[in-house]
């Protein structure tokens, strides 16, 4: 927001001081909504525990059409529509607990709400891999019957571990044992597993983005600040943190959009942000409406281990993936 000119006509000295102090509000109020952000965004980067809940905001009407407008075909109700509805009632949360000095001891979580099923969670505490599911409440809706998952349950029944997943219960398997399973081809190697790194590329691709936006604040509501870039800068950013997770899916992302400014909303309260939203019909040409990926940002709590998780024979559990 650019500084308008003040101009007045009253004596000397006091419009001097007038215009010095008017001059220094307006510059102020312009640089002010980005200072605010960028503490926030370091306040989060220094806090010991936090959490991030990922989730698809808005209409499933308005992202059919926008699907339309781009050329794919939807149809209106059968799959597609199930997909959607299924993309709308999901959301992810992602949580860190640095938990000490140092990396080794950090702890983080993974918790989904699948087509509005909570209780899927999957957690990492002192080299231990904990994970459960609600197995047949998930897998009922994509179609499968209650004899389905008795069939399912009968083919684990002699596998500790797994047959507790299965029921809905904590299982465990040990970092060592993920190393083994993945050499032995059924996973990615763990040197591949690059957290530091990808959370590097996150965190530059942001500060890229935010450093040359625009940002102002929503008179309405003083919580709410409104970044606005380019299409053409979030596509770069966007295809470079691709790239950095797996540069053999950089292709996906297509030919750069037609360079247009969009949009970001962020809401910060009491120095600490708390959320993002980014409607992505304003990538599509001709879309209307909004379909929003929204990141919602909590405090955070101490992540502990699952009392009495089972433990995973992952040999086993190959031996017999394999058979």
């Amino acid at each position: 927001m650019r500084a308008s000119r003040l101009i007045a006509g009253t004596l000397a000295g006091v419009t001097t001081l007038t215009l010095i102090g008017a001059c220094g509000q307006q510059i102020a109020a312009a640089v002010e909504p980005k200072l605010e952000l960028r503490n926030a965004m370091q306040k989060l980067a220094e806090a010991e525990q936090a959490g991030f809940t990922l989730k698809v905001t808005g209409s499933a009407d308005d992202l059919a059409a926008a699907l339309k407008a781009s050329g794919e075909e939807v149809s209106a109700d059968g799959e597609d529509r199930m997909a959607m509805d299924a993309l709308f009632a999901s959301s992810f949360t992602i949580s860190y607990d640095k938990a000490g000095e140092g990396t080794a001891d950090d702890r983080g979580s993974l918790a989904a709400t699948i087509s509005g099923v909570t209780g899927t969670e999957i957690r990492w505490v002192d080299a231990v891999l904990y994970a459960k599911m609600p197995v047949q409440d998930v897998i009922k809706k994509v179609g499968a019957t209650d004899a389905d998952f008795a069939d399912l349950r009968k083919e684990v029944t002699a596998m500790p571990g797994v047959i507790d997943f299965v029921d809905g219960d904590w299982v465990k398997v040990t970092a060592d044992q993920l190393g083994e399973f993945a050499e032995g081809g059924f996973g990615v190697p763990t040197d591949d597993l690059e957290s530091e790194k990808l959370t590097a590329e996150v965190t530059a691709g942001a500060t890229n983005l935010l450093e040359g936006a625009t940002i102002t604040r929503d008179s309405a509501d003083e919580t709410h600040l409104i970044a606005t870039s380019s299409t053409a800068k979030a596509y770069t950013e966007a295809k470079r943190l691709v790239t950095a997770v797996d540069p053999g899916l950089a292709g996906d992302l297509g030919e750069a959009p037609a360079d247009k400014p969009i949009t970001l909303d962020l809401w910060i309260e009491d120095g600490e942000l708390t959320a993002a939203e980014l409607n992505v019909l304003q990538f599509v040409d001709g879309a209307t409406g909004r379909v929003a990926a929204r990141l919602e940002v909590a405090t955070g709590e101490k992540i502990e281990a699952p009392a009495d998780a089972k433990q995973i024979d992952l040999k086993q559990f190959a031996d017999t993936a394999g058979a």
